[in-house]
């Protein structure tokens, strides 16, 4: 299932391909793990009368081998001889380029949804809005200071503590995080006297 979300975020962030080079690799940063962590932690969908929490880390992982594979029947992908990402499905042995076709047959509803696993499985809202969610979390993963939680990255929110300062961060002279802001109190006035 990892390599699923590896060969995700290694079509979808900076690399050297896409004319960037960064100083560092997606797997070393661990962005894939923060799709999965996002994935079975912060999407719920309502059940009768009310919202669950439903891990959806592993079905979406199934969801992009079979949109993949749907693609590569259709000779609209080729499929490489042999994984890049070790352990990874079908996703994982297309080319960026496919990887982000498949993206956008899901984000089209351009593959048969009947095929795909539940919950996906003709449910047509909940396909647009993971895949969509896919790109959201890549983006957010990177450029956030999940790489820097290191070894507290997988622990509650709460739990988590900054060991170094994130590598993105410095990419986009983002000065870091302050320990307070001034509260706006609202707006100096004076009130005139009213005479009476």
């Amino acid at each position: 299932m990892a390599a699923n979300f590896q060969a995700l975020t290694d079509a979808l962030l900076p690399s050297a391909q896409h004319g960037y080079v960064p100083p560092f690799r997606d797997t070393d940063m661990c962005v894939h793990e923060y799709i999965i962590y996002a994935l079975d932690h912060n999407i719920s969908i309502q059940q009768q009368l009310h919202h669950h929490i439903v891990p959806l880390a592993y079905p979406t992982a199934i969801m992009l081998d079979t949109a993949a594979t749907q693609l590569v029947y259709a000779y609209q992908a080729q499929a490489y001889s042999q994984s890049l990402f070790a352990g990874g499905g079908m996703f994982s042995y297309l080319s960026r380029k496919d990887r982000i076709r498949t993206l956008a047959a899901l984000e089209n509803l351009a593959v048969d949804l009947y095929v795909l696993p539940s919950p996906f499985q003709n449910n047509a809202g909940l396909v647009k809005f993971v895949t969509d969610a896919l790109n959201r979390f890549s983006l957010f993963g990177y450029y956030s200071e999940w790489p820097a939680y290191g070894s507290t990255r997988l622990c509650p929110p709460d739990d988590r503590r900054l060991e170094f300062f994130p590598l993105t961060w410095q990419q986009v002279d983002y000065p870091g995080v302050s320990l307070g802001y001034r509260d706006f109190r609202g707006f100096l006035m004076t009130m005139a006297e009213v005479k009476t």
